[in-house]
């Protein structure tokens, strides 16, 4: 078989070759006869006009995304893939022994079980996706509200150290690199996270998390010193997160299967709803009691509820635990680390890509979201209506998150990121900039609410879509991406904040910064999505020629009568159409600066 182009990790999938693999192919059959055949009605193509032809090339592509549609998987979870892979590992290295020792003491009745082949335990009894799964879902959205949630209200802290003398001798990137602290131990510790939790359980992981993260909230409140603040508010507050929320949500896969992405999304939305309540909270407490001492100490309260209800009511479905003697073994743990740390996934480019527009995103995102309420006070707002921005921006995001991850399956993933980023990069522009009023600040924030959070929504489906030809190897791409993001993330704030300038326009270099932050992303996103459209050709020409060498072969009288109904072989154009594919994806993939150029905006659904 000839391939023009293509690679051996560009072959196509397993549901294409599903209608080619099965018929005998010649590879001793010339393409003359065909060429011969078609001669004559390449003729016709003479007079069309170059415009047309293009057109026409890419109504056949836009036929085709209709006709993959259904194949068109909805994005694999992260975390499905991890808490599969981790099972399998546990069953792996201690199937015998623990088998044994369960039997004995009545825990289970091992049950016949297959593995798929993303490497994924099939069980007799498939997840309800349903009745007591919503429930976990809402408790997973708890542990998100008593974590990430939790966070998103950091801007009113911020706002109100750099405002007042709480902490004399401290320095704004104190305050700065303090939030920034918090999001990088989330992002950075995430895969030790996964680890303990395999090895400790679900519930001693995550009571270990509410300890420490009620200690740093209390502790926070006493502090006198900033380096007090550090270990609080920054340390003991980062660690917390990745032992609460982590584990969370590597339960949720156990319980549904086709209902997976609304589960997710329902527990992504605790972010969104954790800002818009803390944001508000927070500032009134501080209003009260002139302060951050019982804020401080109120979201200590809150989030021990929350989290203490997901601890109590959430466990995985048909848990087998491991003992202690065999999950504390090396050899059990050296594997589970394997598993999740594998930096050879930043051979594919692809990932080094989308890592790195994550971690631009994220510098953005963090930038906007930290500075809003800071910029309502330095054009004469109140800290309250600052406060309400960021409050308003939060509850945005619970709409507009669930919102992209819908629309994103319906036109294509990397189609909606790269849309968005520029829309973003617009807004911050030519919107964020010239509002100066608290009514346009509100139009804003409902705005930029239900799109800036493209970054944490978007980047797992893309790296799982770039990952589909070797899916058991998703976790260590997402461990690989989150530590690096994670250092963006700890300077974020401290950047924002080192562009801050005296005058009447104070945050202009911030807003600029952070607009060029999606414009840049907006451009990596259409490197990547250059890569998507290549390896979606390439996939195309290899299916289209397989289906000329049977075409071929059909007329020759080797294929029995029918055999080809499918393919429409009565069509006496169906040649034509195939050697149209060919020559436009050829075409398409030359190794040109223009090739590129075109590939980068080709419009078909990736």
């Amino acid at each position: 078989m000839y391939r023009t182009g293509t690679t051996d990790s560009d072959s196509p999938t397993s549901d294409e070759l599903t209608a080619v693999t099965p018929y005998a192919i010649d590879h001793t059959t010339s393409r003359r006869s065909i060429l011969s055949d078609v001669s004559s009605l390449r003729r016709i193509r003479t007079n069309q006009s170059e415009l047309s032809r293009i057109l026409s090339g890419i109504r056949d592509d836009r036929q085709q995304d209709f006709e993959e549609s259904q194949r068109y998987k909805a994005v694999i979870q992260t975390e499905e893939v991890l808490a599969s892979q981790l099972e399998l590992v546990s069953r792996n290295a201690t199937r015998q022994d623990i088998t044994s020792n369960l039997e004995a003491e009545g825990a289970f009745t091992e049950k016949e079980e297959h593995i798929d082949e993303n490497g994924a335990v099939i069980q007799d009894d498939p997840p309800p996706d349903g009745g007591f799964g919503w429930v976990i879902a809402l408790c997973a959205c708890l542990a998100t509200l008593a974590t990430w949630g939790s966070n998103a209200g950091y801007g009113v802290f911020l706002n109100f150290y750099l405002n007042s003398n709480t902490f004399p001798g401290a320095t704004e990137y104190d305050f700065a690199l303090i939030g920034g602290i918090v999001v990088f131990l989330a992002q950075f510790l995430a895969p030790i996270s996964a680890v303990l939790y395999k090895i400790f359980g679900f519930r001693i992981v995550c009571i270990a998390g509410i300890i420490i993260q009620t200690a740093g909230y209390m502790l926070a409140s006493f502090a006198t010193k900033t380096w007090q603040l550090y270990l609080t508010q920054g340390v003991l507050i980062g660690v917390s997160f990745v032992l609460v929320f982590m584990p969370a949500t590597l339960i949720i896969p156990t319980w549904f299967d086709k209902r997976k992405a609304t589960a997710m999304g329902i527990t992504i939305s605790g972010a969104g709803l954790g800002g818009l309540i803390f944001s508000l909270s927070v500032n009134r407490v501080i209003e009260q009691t002139g302060d951050q001492r019982w804020a401080l100490r109120m979201v200590g309260f809150v989030t021990l509820a929350a989290a203490a209800i997901a601890c109590v009511v959430m466990k995985p479905r048909n848990y087998k635990p491991i003992p202690l003697s065999q999950s504390l073994k090396k050899e059990f743990i050296v594997e589970n680390i394997r598993l999740i740390v594998d930096f050879s996934v930043f051979k594919n480019y692809a990932v080094v890509l989308s890592s790195l527009w994550f971690a631009i995103a994220l510098l953005g995102y963090t930038m906007m979201l930290f500075t809003l309420a800071s910029y309502a006070t330095s054009i004469g707002l109140s800290h309250t209506q600052g406060s309400n921005l960021t409050s308003i921006l939060n509850a945005a995001q619970i709409v507009g998150r669930p919102l992209m991850g819908y629309t994103a399956d319906r036109i294509g993933r990397a189609n909606l990121t790269a849309s968005v980023c520029l829309i973003i990069s617009i807004l911050l522009f030519a919107f964020w900039i010239n509002a100066t009023t608290y009514a346009t600040l509100i139009a804003f924030s409902v705005i930029i609410g239900l799109i800036v959070g493209i970054g944490s929504t978007m980047a797992q489906p893309i790296v799982a879509d770039m990952m589909d030809e070797n899916i058991a190897k998703l976790p260590a791409a997402w461990t690989g991406m989150n530590i690096f993001v994670s250092f963006f993330c700890l300077v974020a704030e401290v950047i924002a904040l080192s562009l801050v300038t005296g005058g009447s326009r104070p945050y202009l270099y911030t807003q600029i910064f952070a607009g060029c932050c999606f414009f840049a992303c907006f451009i990596i996103s259409l490197i990547f999505r250059e890569w998507f459209i290549r390896r979606a050709l390439k996939r195309r020409l290899v299916v289209t020629e397989m289906k000329i060498r049977k075409l071929e072969k059909s007329q020759s009288g080797y294929l029995k009568v029918g055999i080809l109904e499918n393919d429409q072989t009565e069509d006496p154009g169906q040649f034509e159409i195939l050697e149209e594919r060919v020559e436009r994806y050829n075409n398409l993939l030359r190794r040109s600066l223009f090739a590129f150029l075109i590939r980068t905006v080709y419009p078909i659904r990736v």
